[in-house]
């Protein structure tokens, strides 16, 4: 039932990380492809900044694949596309998420140095 109608429904982060991922790698690899934007990383890229599982870019991939098909299987979305060589959070995954990247709030010393 969901596959037809999955522009009609908003999915929210968490629902989408409980359904598609299988444990806290799984997790950081999205968040890492979160903050890194509309340009996405490489897998070399995304294996260096979580060193702390020690993935090699070969498992970072694969994990990103099995994410896809499981979402993919549930509600008919990826969460994440290939671009190029590397990895970038889908649409979908982006609105879930809300924005690309946060703003910060405190930014009118800027416009004052340079004014």
């Amino acid at each position: 039932m969901v596959k037809g109608l999955e522009h009609e429904f908003l999915f929210e982060q968490e629902y989408v990380e409980d359904v598609a991922c299988t444990d806290e790698v799984d997790r950081a690899i999205l968040e890492e492809l979160h903050y890194a934007g509309p340009y996405g990383m490489l897998p070399r890229d995304l294996a260096n900044w979580l060193k702390e599982y020690k993935l090699k870019p070969w498992n970072v991939t694969q994990r990103i694949r099995r994410v896809n098909n499981k979402l993919d299987s549930l509600i008919g979305q990826k969460a994440a596309e290939k671009r190029g060589k590397g990895w970038v959070l889908t649409t979908f995954l982006r609105e879930a998420c809300g924005s690309t990247k946060e703003v910060p709030t405190n930014v009118t010393w800027v416009t004052e140095v340079f004014s």
